[in-house]
């Protein structure tokens, strides 16, 4: 790992697995719920994935340092963190294919980032699964999430990356207006062509309705990006929408840009927009017949009946919708996503189990006929990633109005 900051810190490999080595039970039979608990997550927390060459794959990781716990011991405060990943072949694969462990110091509390890369042993003809874990050891507290590297073919989505004008990975899909960026490919030079797809994705429909899950639009404008010593010029990105960008015909990158401070919510407008899932349809009308401020707050007030409660109300709505944001971000603005939906309604599901083709969440307890769950599978569109939509089942109309009731109380 590069020393980057002047942050006090050292690097040990713990241990290292090449080859086909045993290892923990499959990701398939791991619950990954603690990935959508906001109190089990650390805010700020990011990786990318980036394709060195057809051996290595450099893992870039970022956190705020506020974010550490640290602790004064004869007159010296220290925060201390290791980081951990395991590399597989597949959710349903037991076996390591690489694994390592790194650990870091911080002595001096400073404001910013800890921002760094290490090399992943990850050979090209097959895609992976990466087992990342933060662990924060004064707090004894563990963050861990599970990315998709992406080596079966050539050129792949994790053979190329965004990055800001310095070359430092941007670590999101998503830019602001203005704002200036590269394209970094490995090992291909050459033309990329952008289509621009305007307009909004509409909100998920609910869990009981029939109606199709993937969107497809048509784009309004293209253009060329060239790419020459595997890095694109300085690149801002033209008006709102979604950019498909393709290397010779072949979708290898979608970028965002959906509004400045994405991903929370930056404006009434947002916040009325982002009630869909809990107004009748009668009321979502009436809230775009009247200014966004004064809509909002008569809708919060008026459903729960007092000032307060419609604070506490409101801060729990709009915390789960910028969790979305930051959680399911995928195919466009994660609480419009079909997980995004569910998430806000119901909240972070207890158990989540995921797969190579799909993801269960589930409600309540493993094995309880009583408890609610929602299958989303993974699948592919035209002019977005491969996202999650869900398995729509009119068994859901009950437990949803149930559900959006308890909002309306």
């Amino acid at each position: 790992m590069k020393r980057i900051s002047r942050i006090i810190w050292f690097v040990g490999i713990a241990a290292v697995f090449f080859g086909s080595c045993k290892g923990p039970a499959r990701l398939a039979y791991r619950n990954m719920a603690d990935q959508y608990q906001p109190e089990l997550r650390m805010p700020g927390l990011s990786y990318e994935l980036f394709n060195q060459d057809d051996s290595i794959t450099r893992l870039y990781v970022r956190f705020p340092y506020e974010k550490l716990t640290y602790l004064s011991e004869n007159g010296k405060t220290t925060a201390s963190f290791r980081m951990h990943y395991q590399l597989y072949a597949g959710y349903e694969m037991a076996a390591i294919s690489d694994s390592a462990s790194f650990s870091g110091q911080d002595t001096l509390i400073i404001q910013g980032y800890f921002y760094d890369s290490v090399m992943v042993k990850a050979p090209r003809g097959k895609d992976y699964i990466l087992s990342v874990t933060l662990h924060d050891v004064n707090a004894g507290k563990e963050y861990s999430t599970l990315i998709t590297l992406y080596k079966r073919q050539f050129p792949g989505i994790n053979d190329f990356m965004v990055v800001d004008e310095n070359g430092l990975p941007l670590m999101r899909n998503y830019l602001w207006r203005n704002e200036r960026f590269r394209i970094r490919t490995s090992g291909y030079n050459g033309d990329l062509s952008v289509r621009r797809i305007p307009g909004k994705l509409p909100p998920a429909s609910p869990p009981h309705s029939s109606g199709s899950a993937l969107y497809n639009a048509e784009s309004d404008s293209s253009f060329t990006v060239s790419v020459s010593l595997f890095a694109s010029s300085v690149l801002k990105l033209p008006g709102t929408g979604r950019f498909l960008i393709s290397q010779s015909n072949q979708p290898v990158m979608v970028l965002y840009r959906f509004y400045d401070g994405f991903p929370e919510i930056g404006s009434t407008d947002q916040m009325r927009e982002a009630l869909r899932y809990i107004a009748t349809d009668a009321e979502y009308r009436e809230l775009f017949n009247q200014p966004s401020r004064a809509a909002v707050d008569r809708f919060w007030v008026n459903l729960s009946g007092h000032t307060e409660r419609a604070l506490n109300q409101i801060r729990k709505y709009y915390g789960r919708v910028e969790d979305a944001n930051r959680l399911y971000s995928i195919s466009g603005e994660g609480w419009k996503s079909d997980r995004g939906m569910i998430y806000i309604v119901y909240g972070p599901p207890n158990v989540v189990y995921r797969n190579s083709t799909s993801e269960q969440w589930t409600y309540g307890e493993t094995g309880n006929p009583l408890s609610l769950r929602f299958l989303f599978n993974l699948e592919n569109s035209a002019d977005t990633p491969a996202d999650y939509f869900l398995i729509r089942s009119d068994s859901y109309r009950n437990p949803w109005h149930l559900a959006v009731s308890n909002w309306r109380r």
